[in-house]
């Protein structure tokens, strides 16, 4: 639910990408495009009204090379342009990114990307700094608001409204707020204006089917919730996993949630054991505790219920506890017992975060797997997870026939074979089973990514750069423009002994950056 309070509060997250270089403009489909940021960040844009959304996301984007006449202008405006600010209308559904453009001789123009988020009615306009539309998304002679005209060389106006925006001006009353949906409206008659001020806590709410979503959390809609850090973290969650955005099948959607789930369950049980982490290490108190106590033991009777000593750790008294049915001895081999204890806990919790963490990591690279798979590679994924017991359901309407994994093969313009793996089933194979140790092996260095064989006998500096750029683009930093990529000969890779996936560690390793380019990938290879 994207209102005009959401906006406010969706503005104020993504002004810090204010300042920042656009470094690369890219399409999605014909409703979708990102702007890769100098911060390595990506401002998504969906101007599709099932998914109408802006929002920085961190989901690897498949782009497509064919672009709209509307995204040609775009890119020729927006690609090296620096984001000035970013504002919105009054309390509209409005958002104006005001954007420093430069043309081919290098003089700076100032443009305005207007995104409208107004569902069926929803536009981007892009004027210059005088609002004099160069391009807009929905052309038309009167629009649906005032009957407005929005075509090239006009004049771009604001709807008008004779609302009141609740964060510039006195209210008066909740009946004549702008930017205020129907859910928010029942929450303001139940609660009053305060809820308008309290700070963000962005929240999905899943009520039988149905799911909301807010900048706050709606007390009036019963359900299921599931918070997050910001907006734009709950907007990806949402226009991923709930609404489809990439249009992934039903199947596929199953097991994004349920690899979902189980990282929001362990994530769960982490900060539970990091509470009792901080707990145990509180308790290595004892020790000092008890060293103090053993040194006025003679002062205690049994049945003394505390002794008031001095701390000589702190120099301060202190009043220590006692259980008036021991007897002194008892009394300090107790403290001592609770200090041992407390050391035990620490070494076993912190073993657990580290698996947990590490179980993390493997469904994180599933999820990046997922988002990327053709039907074969996401069977592959649902067998592995099948036999990782996280789902026992069989996937409607497929079949995984037992055939080898479905490796993508590229030949080079040279001759020379490149394998690469898009899930952990197909990296375990080409890597383990089908590589020879003196192949070479290619790997984003420290994210999840495709790992990547070249069989040759010659590795040239152009070979080199090829498989990089294929290991960048099969990696979650495929919209980065900049990516480091590690590679050594097959006989120093290793599968990590007892760990889920297919993580490798390696040595005698070189690096080098590389640019994920599809363009590039398809020129130098022959599928």
């Amino acid at each position: 639910m994207i209102d005009g309070v959401f906006t406010h509060f969706l503005v104020n997250e993504l002004k810090e990408v204010q300042g920042l270089r656009i470094n690369k403009f890219g399409s999605i489909k014909d409703t979708d495009f990102y702007l890769t940021l100098q911060n390595k960040k990506t401002l998504l844009f969906s101007l599709n009204s099932n998914t109408l959304n802006v929002r920085l996301t961190s989901i690897a984007l498949n782009s497509n090379l064919t672009l709209t006449n509307f995204q040609k202008v775009l890119k020729k405006y927006l690609e090296s342009s620096i984001i000035k600010s970013v504002s919105q209308y009054n309390n509209d559904r409005i958002i104006i990114f005001n954007i420093d453009s430069f043309d081919e001789m290098g003089y700076l123009i100032k443009v305005k990307l207007i995104f409208e988020l107004f569902g069926r009615n929803n536009n981007l306009i892009l004027s210059l700094d005088d609002y004099t539309i160069i391009e807009v998304y929905k052309r038309c002679f009167e629009d649906n608001l005032s009957s407005r005209v929005l075509l090239p060389k006009a004049k771009y106006t604001y709807p008008p409204s004779d609302k009141i925006d609740p964060y510039k001006e006195k209210i008066t009353t909740i009946y004549n707020l702008e930017g205020v949906s129907k859910q928010l409206q029942n929450e303001l008659e139940d609660k009053g204006v305060s809820i308008l001020y309290e700070d963000v806590k962005p929240t999905l709410i899943k009520q039988d089917n149905k799911f909301f979503f807010y900048c706050f959390d709606l007390k009036l809609i019963s359900g299921e919730r599931l918070f997050f850090n910001t907006l734009s973290s709950l907007l990806d969650y949402y226009y991923q996993n709930v609404i489809n955005e990439d249009n992934k099948n039903q199947n596929q959607l199953v097991l994004i949630d349920k690899v979902n789930k189980e990282i929001s369950k362990i994530k769960t049980k982490v900060a539970k054991q990091e509470n009792e982490l901080l707990i145990a290490k509180e308790n290595l108190k004892y020790q000092e505790l008890g060293n103090i106590l053993a040194s006025n033991l003679y002062l205690i009777k049994k049945g003394d219920t505390c002794i008031k000593v001095f701390d000589f750790y702190h120099n301060t008294d202190i009043i220590l506890t006692l259980d008036p049915l021991l007897n002194p001895n008892e009394n300090l081999k107790h403290y001592f017992n609770k200090y041992q204890k407390a050391k035990r806990a620490i070494d076993e919790i912190e073993k657990q975060i580290r698996l947990a963490n590490l179980d993390i990591e493997y469904y994180n690279c599933m999820l990046n797997q997922l988002n990327k798979a053709s039907k074969n590679d996401y069977l592959e994924i649902y067998e592995e997870l099948k036999e990782n017991r996280l789902i026992k359901e069989s996937l409607k309407g497929s079949k995984l026939k037992k055939t080898k994994p479905n490796y993508l093969t590229l030949t080079t313009t040279s001759g020379d074979k490149i394998l690469v793996g898009k899930n952990n089933i197909q990296n375990n194979y080409i890597t383990h089973t089908l590589a020879r140790d003196y192949d070479y092996f290619f790997h984003v260095q420290n994210v999840p990514g495709s790992h990547v064989i070249v069989k040759t006998n010659i590795l040239t500096n152009d070979l080199i750069n090829l498989c990089a750029t294929i290991a960048s683009y099969f990696s979650s930093y495929s919209t980065a423009t900049n990516v480091c990529v590690d590679y050594c000969l097959v006989k120093y890779v290793r599968k990590v002994p007892g760990m889920k996936g297919s993580f490798v560690t390696y040595k005698n390793f070189k690096s080098v950056f590389a640019k994920p380019d599809l363009d590039f990938i398809k020129k130098n290879t022959i599928n």
